[in-house]
């Protein structure tokens, strides 16, 4: 017979003490899957309750605005850069940025849409297919838009309105679109956007961006950036045109530059900090420190500066 120990066998013992190891190993307990797919549940009508009555509102203001009985699309961009920077600096790192904004994109298209009527007219051929994506990013995937073949067609769709934007890649040396939008005209095209609104740390710089025009109301946003078109009398250097921008308070960044026909001006296309419109001082403090040198200096828009991801997605 088994000796006994305590009224206890030897094996029972042995049971009883897997048994306590056997509980002190065992994980806590989680909680049940369908517990969590309920929660997931809820916080989704929650948000839909949410954007239902975000889109109320949204309601509200397009019949203070009327913009679509003045005919004119309902974008804001300085508005949507300082909404979509502040849910960025909130969400502080517990959420991607290019992700969130993303998503926000979507629903500020949705919207825009809603308060008055938005269509693209998109510069992308086939060896340009970025410039697409990134406009069906930037004003939402259901936005009506359409592929042309030139730049021209593109800014000519908005001046017939036959679309409300134009999106165009950003211009260089070899694209000189930009010099169209040069006009003392009051009610002339301006970049009002540049594309894409989140930009990655590249160390490359070889993501693509673009830019989007159209007749829009131009605000500031708090950090902004411009684009001037500078006529420069022959033989005037860059580095002449940048001692002046900077002796005006503009830090100048040279986009593209048209090369001057035999004995006639160059125009450079150059991006300043902040929002410059017509008549600010600072323009005219370039053209008096110019005189002779410079011939004319003419906005071509302004928008929003992009926000930096911190690291990948």
């Amino acid at each position: 017979m088994p000796a006994l120990l305590g009224g206890r066998s030897r094996s029972n013992l042995g049971k009883v003490a897997c048994s306590l190891l056997s509980e002190k190993s065992t994980p806590p307990v989680t909680p049940h899957l369908d517990h969590l797919r309920a929660e997931i549940d809820r916080i989704d009508r929650e948000l839909l309750e949410l954007i239902v009555e975000r889109a109320a509102i949204v309601r509200e203001v397009a019949a203070v605005k009327r913009d679509r009985e003045a005919g004119r699309p309902a974008l804001r961009p300085a508005r949507e850069a300082r909404v979509l920077r502040r849910l960025v600096e909130e969400a502080r790192g517990r959420f991607p940025a290019a992700v969130l904004v993303r998503m926000w994109r979507e629903m500020i298209g949705a919207l825009t849409r809603a308060q008055a009527p938005l269509s693209l007219a998109v510069y992308a051929p086939a060896d340009r297919t970025a410039t697409w994506d990134l406009a069906r990013d930037h004003f939402g995937a259901l936005t009506p838009a359409r592929r042309v073949e030139s730049a021209s067609q593109a800014i000519r769709a908005v001046g017939d309105q036959s679309a409300a934007v134009a999106v165009l890649p950003l211009p260089g040396d070899d694209d000189p679109w930009w010099p169209a939008l040069i006009s003392d005209r009051h009610d002339r095209l301006r970049v009002f956007a540049r594309l894409p609104f989140v930009s990655p740390r590249s160390p490359d710089g070889e993501e693509a961006h673009a830019v989007a025009i159209g007749r829009v109301e131009l605000e500031p946003s708090g950090d902004d950036a411009s684009l001037l078109a500078i006529e420069g009398g022959a033989g005037v250097s860059r580095g002449r045109l940048r001692g002046l921008l900077l002796e005006a308070g503009l830090t100048p960044a040279w986009i593209a530059v048209q090369a001057a026909d035999r004995d006639g001006p160059g125009i450079h296309l150059i991006e300043v900090e902040s929002l410059v419109m017509d008549g600010d001082p600072r323009l005219g403090a370039v053209l008096a420190g110019g005189r002779g040198e410079i011939l004319r200096i003419v906005p071509l828009g302004g928008y929003p500066r992009a926000l930096v991801a911190d690291g990948p997605d």
